[in-house]
């Protein structure tokens, strides 16, 4: 009974093919002292039902209403937690066996630290892993990760174990409807380095799971970088202000602008190309890389469609 009590936080959402293996990985892990919180956010495929045959060997919260956000359910399973430390898994995420195992060695080892993370694979719809996000050379260090986190989301939060006096402190995951449908693992993440050091076990210890899905009318904003919520970061001034200069804020927010420009520039969508540099320019208007890309995605949008040339009878 010496070792610290760790909470595994799940929320979970109509997720039938995947929450069985997401729970087995949790049950799985070799540390000795755990417990498996799951908040069901009112799924109607059979989720919640497949939940109940688990029995005292997860402790399960049934919503009735559906919240509509991932940060809802995860500030649920966290409040209930009872130990130490909380660790949060998407439902369709899995762990390899010794994930929670070698992060709480790494917390014994530099007490400094209130929360760490791992790599992980991405996994496909069958579980197979494809590779490894964001490199395994791209992800920050153990450090102060505050400005690279800025420019992009390094931390996977199915990866995450934090001491629970540090989510209590900075208040769990944002819930206002603009944050919490698309940054608020990153709003989290930037809240915590901010005032702490975030610690990386450079192991893959996860998989997190990526299937293939067409880009929906509204997910195309957020291709390949977060653009809106580096938009909405420039609003959340509490944030930011007193760690770096507003301007810092705005590169990240061009940059992420730019990204998304010349990508849909070269899946020939031209129009939302120009859409991103209108986005960047609007706080960045002097930034010459904006105006370069906004004239290359004009001149595409002008240039008349070539004609098939005509085959001789």
């Amino acid at each position: 009974m010496s070792e610290p009590l760790v909470s595994v936080c799940i929320g979970t959402y109509n997720r039938k093919d995947y929450v069985r293996e997401c729970v087995d990985s949790a049950l799985a892990q070799t540390w000795p002292r755990k417990e498996i919180v799951v908040v069901d956010d009112a799924s109607t495929d059979g989720t919640r039902e497949l939940l109940h045959g688990y029995g005292a060997a997860i402790r399960l919260i049934q919503r009735e209403t559906n919240s509509g956000m991932c940060p809802v359910t995860r500030n649920q399973a966290a409040r209930a937690a009872r130990g130490e430390f909380v660790a949060f898994l998407d439902s369709d995420d899995v762990w390899y066996p010794e994930k929670l195992a070698k992060q709480m060695a790494f917390m014994a080892a530099h007490p400094d630290v209130p929360m760490c993370h791992t790599l992980c694979d991405v996994i496909d719809e069958r579980s197979r892993p494809v590779g490894v996000r964001h490199g395994a050379g791209a992800v920050p260090a153990t450090g102060w990760i505050f400005e690279p986190l800025l420019d992009h989301c390094w931390i996977t939060i199915s990866t995450v174990l934090a001491r629970r006096a540090l989510f209590d402190a900075v208040g769990g995951f944002c819930e206002d409807r603009e944050t919490g449908i698309i940054g608020e693992d990153q709003d989290f993440f930037l809240r915590v380095a901010r005032a702490h050091p975030i610690g990386l076990v450079a192991e893959v210890l996860a998989g997190y799971r990526k299937t293939p899905a067409g880009i929906s009318r509204n997910r195309w904003k957020s291709i390949p970088e977060s653009q809106s919520f580096n938009e909405i970061l420039l609003k959340r001034r509490q944030i930011w202000e007193g760690v770096v200069p507003r301007r810092r804020v705005v590169a990240a927010h061009s940059r992420a602008c730019l990204a998304n420009a010349a990508h849909w520039r070269g899946q020939g969508a031209s129009r939302r190309a120009l859409y991103f540099c209108w986005r960047g320019l609007r706080h960045d208007p002097a930034n010459a890389r904006l105006w370069d890309e906004a004239a290359r995605s004009l001149y595409r949008l002008a240039r008349p469609a070539r004609r098939p040339m005509a085959v001789p009878p």
